[in-house]
């Protein structure tokens, strides 16, 4: 019988199809793509987060489950400051000295059932909005970070304007000069030929005229955004006279206005008034710009202006109205425009607002998304020039600039509740979960790509088991982030029942394959600037004392399951384990008999390493046997192995490409897989088979 020799040079990802793809693999579970070889390292693990502070375990052990975190980023990503919440608390990372400290922004905010999405965070301008459907949506601003100097300058304010301002208060004006005004009477005058101050002067002797003005004002906030106008003020009502020979002849007044201060977003306020109203000077009653008070501060103005120096015409009641968006839980930056939902139980519209204005709305900026067919509005998330519209049950694309915005439903049968899995991958399009995989959007429209057309396409097709048992009840609570470093989207999702992620599913793009995680307590995720995958423990202080500690934990190359903190030492838990499980190889022919000999996996490690291998036969799990076998055989002991090096105080290390030879003692199957599993440093980068196909023999003109 001829010894035949399988080989499966370049390792391909996870598939559960049948027949399966030559190079792929039935299961690759805690692995990642080897960027010099293109084949599977074990070099997968997770350690906490800001690993050089050793006198605590970090600000982070005491925090309850971790629903959500973000990074908010100031000077194109050179700055950047970690968002996060935890039992109803909005903190931040403040560390801008030597000490990382977790500081709070907000208390008493909801704390989301499994099934609620979490908070939401909108990255527009300088600011990261903060939604979550329940409390007022704010706005952090993050720099300085160091407020110890800065006091008086918040670090969150609210979106928006919930109410219109107070209209301002004029003071009596008291035409009597020569008397003391009293109470809220004011008596400033200015000669006809000062260039200030307001009235009709007179010059005939015995003749009067009535002045009549009314002001309202509009707040201004730290996004530039006006508030709603006021309601107008109470008439600011006096005579002007003129007496021959008097001091009184010509003379105009200023008006005493109370301003009332804003809320904490208000940084100046704006006073508009109508000219003279009185039938002397024409009853005009619109409003004109007056003047600015450029802070939230001073509560006396004084009006001497003359008609002839107003400004425009103020905005109309419809140009700037009460926050309509209190609810949001869903938002983007589209445009200059911010794009939000009208919450829990407003999900059908779509409010934006005026351009590099988040916190001003017009009466009219709405889109209605239709009827309940695809469901509420559950994410929104920008693509090129274009903005996905994700539903429960259907996608749309808005195209189109401030205020002609328009809707165009690419998708009436698939949609996501999964918000926070959605993510732009580059040179690919936009990856998402949905309730029975995974999705990529691709295209767009007429504006995207040169005219390209809007296309989806499942991806996840090569782990459909694995996708047939998502909690769908819990979906909302998957999360996913795409990391530039190793170029990787990772989504942790709730499988089995589960009420919490516990899969892990990774999609790597250089290969265009999955792979699998798991033991990753993970409840939320992003990616810094450089690519780090920060992500946030998905049960809390619970875990304390355990593998897996509460707080903030990188994923990196680390090859532990968290950290723990013993003594004054911050020590390594224990490793991960790697499982790395062959297709089913028919050899070509899936009912002829063979005779598996040996099994020759080439790869790389660090030092002499064991490397366990079992082997199935015929699509059984039951009856295998375990074969381990060192870098370094037995019967080589010359053979050449790297390890580790002490120069100075640095540890040097590399990688030696070999092979390690496994008998198998299988006298005849029509299947055969094996499977690794390990928790040292290993690349897999290829595999020989080594087999023969069983003859058969002709007795009486019959198969044997």
């Amino acid at each position: 019988m001829k010894n035949i020799v399988y080989r499966v040079r370049s390792l391909g990802g996870i598939s559960e199809l049948q027949p399966q793809p030559e190079n792929d693999a039935s299961e690759i579970t805690n692995w990642k793509v080897d960027e010099t070889s293109g084949g599977w390292n074990t070099r997968v693990g997770y350690e906490r987060y800001n690993p050089v502070e050793s006198s605590s375990f970090g600000p982070f052990a005491s925090l309850n489950r971790i629903d959500s975190i973000t990074i908010h980023s100031r000077r194109n990503r050179a700055m950047e400051t970690v968002l996060l919440t935890s039992g109803g608390v909005q903190y931040y990372i403040n560390d801008f000295g030597t000490t990382m400290v977790l500081s709070t922004l907000e208390s008493g905010r909801n704390v989301p059932t499994n099934s609620e999405l979490p908070t939401q965070y909108v990255p527009f301008g300088k600011f990261t909005i903060i939604l979550n459907g329940q409390d007022q949506p704010i706005k952090f601003d993050g720099w300085p970070i160091d407020r110890s100097s800065f006091s008086n300058t918040p670090l969150s304010t609210p979106l928006g304007f919930e109410f219109r301002p107070p209209a301002p208060t004029p003071w009596e004006v008291q035409v009597n000069y020569s008397s003391v005004p009293t109470g809220n009477d004011v008596s400033i005058w200015f000669n006809r030929n000062s260039g200030f101050g307001l009235g009709i002067p007179k010059e005939t002797n015995g003749s009067t005229a009535s002045n009549k003005f009314y002001y309202k004002i509009c707040f201004v906030s730290d996004t530039g955004s006006e508030s709603p106008l006021s309601l107008s003020s109470d008439v600011v009502q006096f005579t002007t006279a003129g007496s021959t020979g008097s001091p009184l002849n010509g003379l105009r007044y200023a008006v005493a206005l109370e301003i009332p201060r804003g809320g904490d977003n208000v940084i100046a306020r704006k006073i508009y008034r109508t000219k003279n109203t009185s039938s002397d000077a024409g009853n005009d009653k619109t409003f004109y710009f007056l003047d600015t008070i450029p802070n939230n501060v001073d509560t006396l103005y004084y009006d001497s202006t003359r008609t002839i120096g107003l400004g425009a015409q103020a905005q109309s009641d419809l140009d700037s109205v009460p926050f309509p968006a209190r609810r949001a839980n869903i938002g983007c930056d589209f445009q200059g425009s911010l794009f939000l939902n009208g919450g829990p139980t407003d999900s059908f519209t779509l409010y934006f607002s005026n351009p590099l204005k988040p916190d001003q709305f017009s009466n009219f900026d709405f889109i209605t998304v239709g009827n309940s067919l695809g469901g509420g509005i559950t994410a929104l998330h920008t693509y090129y020039n274009t903005m996905l519209v994700f539903r429960e049950k259907s996608i749309g694309v808005v195209t189109g600039s401030y205020p002609n915005f328009q809707l165009t439903q690419v998708s009436s049968s698939v949609g996501t509740t999964a918000t926070n899995t959605i993510e732009t991958i580059p040179e690919l399009g936009v990856v998402f979960l949905a309730e029975d995989g995974v999705y990529l959007f691709s295209g767009g429209g007429a504006s995207v790509y040169g005219g390209a057309v809007a296309q989806l396409q499942k991806i996840s097709i090569p782990i459909h088991n694995k996708m047939k048992f998502i909690n769908k009840a819990v979906l909302a609570r998957a999360v996913g982030a795409y990391s530039t470093k190793t170029r990787e989207w990772h989504c942790y999702l709730a499988i089995e029942g589960s009420e919490k992620p516990n899969l892990g599913i990774v999609y790597h793009t250089d290969k265009q394959a999955w792979s699998l995680r798991k033991d990753f307590p993970v409840s939320c995720i992003a990616s810094d600037r450089v690519g780090n995958l920060i992500f946030g423990h998905h049960t809390g202080a619970a875990a304390t004392g355990s593998n897996n500690p509460a707080g903030l934990f990188v994923i990196t190359s680390r090859r532990t399951q968290g950290q723990s903190k013993v003594g004054d030492n911050i020590v390594d838990n224990s490793a991960f384990t790697s499982t790395y499980k062959s297709r089913w190889h028919d050899f070509g022919n899936p009912t002829k008999k063979k005779k598996v000999h040996h099994v020759v996996v080439y790869c790389k490690t660090t030092g002499n390493v064991s490397m366990p291998l079992k082997h199935y036969i015929d699509f059984t799990y039951t009856g295998t046997s375990t074969t381990t076998m060192k870098q370094q055989r037995a019967d080589h002991t010359d053979q050449f192995v790297y390890g580790t090096a002490i120069l100075d105080t640095d540890t040097w290390e590399d990688q030696f490409v070999t092979q390690i030879r496994y008998p198998i003692a299988i006298n005849a199957c029509s299947n055969f897989a094996f499977e690794i599993e390990t928790t040292n440093d290993t690349t897999i980068i290829g595999y020989d088979i080594h087999y023969t196909e069983i003859e058969t023999k002709i007795i009486s003109g019959k198969p044997a």
